[in-house]
């Protein structure tokens, strides 16, 4: 989303084919937008439970439905989001000059921070609890001081931040199965426990006298702490009906609802596992951009072959993965119990990083060989105000299914989802074509760009800019 505030910040004279890059990862971002949407729909518009029950119940046509996005878009089009922020970072250290007394990195630093205060708002104000503003800009912050490595050194960094996020998912899964083992510990002592207990009560003579051994309170708390466990992940009709109740709720309730969901997203989870894996996809961005792989440097057969393997790959994985990330939903106690990994998150990093690069390399294809080169122009102005658009899905997701707008949440099924997505898509296709015949930057682009340079930016293209650049001449 930086590349979007690059034609108004001053060039550096170090930068390398700008406009080949800002045009290619425009085409991406909007790729990546659109497609993020495939997935986010289903958080705005159902329970996690009524997703989940998908799962658990016959397998029907909302289940192929919802098998089929998540091999296509369930992983790719987030990781391929990550992938060209990361390549967006190089792209606005490159570009960027002097604006003040701010040179580039320092610029950058002051985008991803006002970038933080977007996030919250997207997800405190928009009520999105999948936002990735925050994340991004917390990750970007970061990686700034990676900005002079080689392509290799940000390769292998990016390895390392992969097998890092592998390596703590095994932890979580061996964490899990101690909680399991000790809960089977304490159900044998249980057993024991009653037999005697029985027995002393046939025996009359030591009736009076015989004193059954109980489970201590730490026995008592293994116990608990396994079965609230896989309680928590049974369906509860109630509590499914609770969360749609308050989803269709006014403002406050919906806020105070979605508030530890927001939490959990921003600060828990992105501190345990979440950073490693936005750190390994902006890193192989990174490194991607070292090599003018979103310069077209690459020719179209190699991009081809990347597309080929990279999708192949990806979706091997994904179906690998399947059966473990259903299984924990259907029989939690036999997914500890049997498996000897959790292949759904030891294997995300690699599905996640050869995917993004497939459908990068895919998109690049068709691109370059001009097939409906109307359409990829059509998607490149939605990635060219790729920060209005992404906010805007928030704000018309949030309105249409939220009880403060028109309270559809867990009306629908999963398939009626897919018409509103089509809706959305059509919605930001002409809004991006239309405004960017008459504004040089869109709403949220301007007021970043204002905020970052301490001065108020221009906004409307003059009516010489008009007449020489048509937008889908």
């Amino acid at each position: 989303m930086l590349n979007s505030l690059l034609t108004d910040l001053p060039y550096s004279p170090q930068s390398i084919t700008p406009d080949r890059n800002t045009l290619t990862i425009n085409v991406l971002l909007g790729v990546s937008i659109l497609g993020t949407l495939l997935l986010a729909v289903q958080v705005f518009g159902l329970t996690e439970a009524q997703i989940q029950q998908l799962i658990r119940g016959p397998h029907g046509g909302n289940y192929w439905l919802l098998t089929s996005i998540g091999a296509l878009a369930g992983h790719s089009m987030s990781a391929l989001l990550t992938l060209v922020a990361g390549a967006s970072l190089l792209l606005f250290l490159n570009r960027a000059g002097v604006v003040g007394n701010l040179a580039a990195p320092e610029l950058l630093i002051r985008a991803l921070m006002l970038l933080i205060g977007f996030g919250l708002f997207n997800a405190l104000g928009l009520l999105s609890t999948n936002d990735v503003l925050f994340s991004f800009a917390i990750v970007g912050i970061l990686l700034v001081a990676c900005r002079r490595l080689s392509a290799r050194a940000l390769l292998l960094g990016a390895i390392v931040m992969g097998l890092i996020f592998s390596g703590k998912s095994y932890w979580n899964f061996t964490d899990q199965k101690q909680k399991y083992d000790k809960y089977q510990t304490v159900v044998a002592l249980e057993k024991k426990y009653k037999i005697l207990e029985k027995k002393a009560q046939k025996d009359t003579k030591t009736k009076a006298k015989a004193k059954t051994p109980k489970l201590t309170d730490e026995q008592q708390e293994d116990k608990s702490a396994w079965e609230g466990m896989v309680k928590g992940r049974q369906y509860d009709k109630k509590q499914d009906e609770a969360v749609v109740k308050a989803m269709r709720s006014d403002y406050t309730v919906t806020w105070s609802h979605i508030l530890p969901n927001v939490q959990q997203q921003e600060a828990s989870y992105l501190y345990r596992l979440g950073v490693w894996d936005i750190a390994s996809l902006m890193l192989l961005g990174m490194a991607l951009f070292r090599w003018g792989f979103f310069a077209n440097r690459l020719s179209i057969s190699q991009q081809l072959g990347l597309a080929v393997v990279g999708l192949a790959l990806g979706e091997a994985i994904y179906w690998l993965s399947l059966p473990a990330y259903e299984l924990q939903i259907t029989n939690f106690t036999n997914y500890i119990s049997k498996s000897l990994l959790p292949l759904d998150r030891v294997l995300l990093p690699v599905e996640r990083m050869v995917s993004a690069v497939g459908w990068a390399s895919l998109v690049m294809v068709v691109y370059r060989i001009g097939l409906i080169a109307w359409f990829w122009r059509a998607v490149g102005l939605v990635g060219q105000l790729g920060f209005t658009n992404y906010l805007l899905q928030s704000l018309v997701c949030s309105w249409f299914f939220y009880g403060y707008g028109l309270g559809y949440f867990g009306q629908f099924r999963l398939y009626q989802l897919y018409f509103v997505v089509a809706e959305i898509w059509m919605l930001q296709l002409v809004f991006s074509i239309v405004w960017l015949r008459y504004f040089r930057l869109g709403p949220v682009e301007w007021l970043w760009l204002s905020l970052i340079t301490g001065q108020w930016q221009p906004i409307r293209l003059s009516a010489s800019a008009l007449t020489s650049t048509p937008v889908l001449s």
